[in-house]
C-alpha cells in the first residue's frame, strides 16, 4: 500500500501528538516552530527540549508521559538528522503508541539519517512540515506576498518589484524587510516606500547594476558594478544577476497572453512577467541573443576559466550596456 504523503507547509503547521518540521530553511523551521509551541501552551504544558544526536535511551518515554506538574507535555528534538540509534529505536517505538496529551516536535535538518523515522511518520499519518530552502526567486516572492496577506496588508507590483531587487536573495533579510514594512508604515506599500528604507542597501547593488545594464545605462551600470566590487560583492552573483535577467526577457520574448498564464508556464512571478516585457521591448532579438552568449562567457570567466574575473564582470556588463543600444 502507498505511503500517504503527510507534507504540509509552514503556514499550516499546527499542534499534533508527533509533528516533525523537515528541511534547513532557518526562516521556515522558525516560524513552523513558532505556530505549533504558541498554540501548544495554551493548555500550559510542561516544556521539555533535548538533542537527538546526544541522546539517552528512555529519554523520550519519560518525557512523553505524564509527570506532577502537567498532564500535557510540550517536547521539542532537535537534530534529528543526527540521531543516536537509541533516539532512533524510542522514537519509532513511541509513534507506535504516542501520548495523546503531548506535543512531540521533532527537528530534521535534512539528509538519510532517520529515514526509517520519516517512512513511519507519514506512515502513521502524521504531519511533516516543509521547511526546506526556498530555491528561487518566485518561491520567494511567493512568501512574502503571503505575509503580505496575512497581515493584511497591500504591496503593489512595483513595490514588490523593489522589495525583491532588494532583499530577495535572502530568505531572512526579506522576511525582516516584510516585517519592518508592516510595523513602519500605513496604507499600500509602492516602490517610493520600499526604496526609503532598503534603496541603499549594497544588496541591491547586483540587481540594479542589471536593471541599469539592460536599460543601455552604461554610466550607472558600471558605477553601480565599481561600487558593489569595492564593498566585497563576488563577481560571480553580479554576473548571474544581470543573466537572470537576460533570461527573463529572452523567456517573454514574443510570447503572448497574461502574465499570470506565462508567469505559471516559465515558472515566474507575474511581476517579473510584466516587468520582462517592458525591458525587452527595446532589445532586438539578434542584440538579445549576444548578450546571452556573452553572459555564457562571463560566467565561465568569473568561475576560473578567465584571468581577471573582475575585468570579466567589467566587460560583460559593459557589452549589455552596449547590445541594449543597438537598434
Amino acid at each position: 500500500m502507498a505511503v500517504k504523503k503527510t507534507l504540509i507547509p509552514w503556514s499550516s503547521a499546527k499542534p499534533a501528538p508527533v509533528v516533525m518540521i523537515s528541511g534547513n530553511e532557518p526562516v521556515l523551521i522558525r516560524m513552523a516552530k513558532d505556530r505549533i509551541v504558541t498554540a501548544a501552551r495554551k493548555s500550559d504544558p510542561e516544556e521539555i527540549e533535548f538533542d537527538a544526536a546526544g541522546y539517552q535511551g528512555g529519554e523520550l518515554l519519560m518525557a512523553a508521559s505524564p509527570s506532577l506538574f502537567s498532564s500535557s507535555k510540550l517536547i521539542v528534538v532537535d537534530s534529528v538528522e543526527k540521531c543516536s540509534e537509541a533516539f532512533l529505536a524510542d522514537a519509532l517505538t513511541y509513534l507506535d503508541d504516542p501520548n495523546d496529551d503531548a506535543v512531540v516536535v521533532l527537528l530534521h535538518g535534512g539528509g538519510n539519517r532517520g529515514a526509517k523515522l520519516v517512512k513511519k511518520i507519514e506512515a502513521n499519518g502524521f504531519p511533516r512540515v516543509d521547511a526546506a530552502a526556498l530555491k528561487n526567486e518566485r518561491d520567494r516572492a511567493k512568501f512574502a506576498q503571503g505575509r503580505f496577506k496575512a497581515a493584511k496588508r497591500q504591496i503593489d507590483e512595483s513595490g514588490m518589484a523593489a522589495l525583491m531587487s532588494a532583499l530577495g536573495a535572502d530568505l531572512s533579510e526579506l522576511n525582516a524587510g516584510v516585517d519592518q514594512l508592516v510595523e513602519d508604515t500605513e496604507g499600500t506599500i509602492t516602490a517610493a516606500i520600499v526604496d526609503q528604507y532598503y534603496g541603499g542597501r549594497v544588496e541591491a547593488t547586483g540587481f540594479k547594476v542589471a536593471d541599469a545594464a539592460v536599460g543601455g545605462d552604461a554610466k550607472s551600470a558600471l558605477s553601480l558594478l565599481r561600487h558593489a566590487l569595492s564593498t566585497g560583492s563576488d563577481p560571480v552573483p553580479l554576473v548571474a544577476a544581470v543573466a537572470m535577467k537576460l533570461r527573463g526577457m529572452a523567456k517573454v520574448q514574443g510570447s503572448s497572453g497574461s502574465s499570470g498564464e506565462l508567469a505559471s508556464e516559465l515558472k515566474m512571478a507575474p511581476w517579473q512577467v510584466d516587468r520582462a516585457r517592458r525591458e525587452v521591448r527595446r532589445w532586438n532579438e539578434v542584440a538579445l541573443g549576444q548578450s546571452l552568449i556573452a553572459a555564457a562567457e562571463a560566467d565561465e570567466a568569473v568561475k576560473g576559466g578567465g584571468r581577471d574575473p573582475v575585468y570579466a564582470v567589467e566587460w560583460f556588463v559593459s557589452e549589455v550596456c552596449r547590445l541594449a543600444r543597438q537598434r
